[in-house]
């Protein structure tokens, strides 16, 4: 029976590491797919026209209103989504038709 009881543990030794690879490359996936959509805070103007391309429209900035002075907000619009500025730095890149986010 020893010889059984080597086999199962490789075999269970196997599957784990079958498991662990299925699980880690889920994991890179769904990372890559976040970075994809991602983050584009941060990036100027010209670092998102590189990355997207040239919108479908430029909003005008929003004035300041008010007492309190703040910055000039723009958005851009692509056909899935929209990125909005400050100045000239990307905030938030909002999918469009996907609220709440998923």
């Amino acid at each position: 029976m020893k010889p059984l009881t080597h086999l199962n543990r490789l075999l269970a030794t196997i599957a784990f590491a079958i498991a662990m690879t299925v699980s880690a490359t889920a994991v890179q996936a769904q990372a890559e797919d976040s970075a994809t959509h991602a983050s584009v805070h941060g990036l100027s103007k010209s670092e998102v026209t590189a990355r997207y391309g040239e919108p479908e429209k430029r909003f005008a900035p929003v004035p300041a209103q008010g007492d309190h002075p703040t910055p000039p907000i723009t958005r851009w619009d692509y056909a899935d989504f929209s990125i909005y500025f400050e100045n000239d730095t990307a905030l938030h890149r909002v999918e469009h038709g996907k609220f709440p986010p998923q």
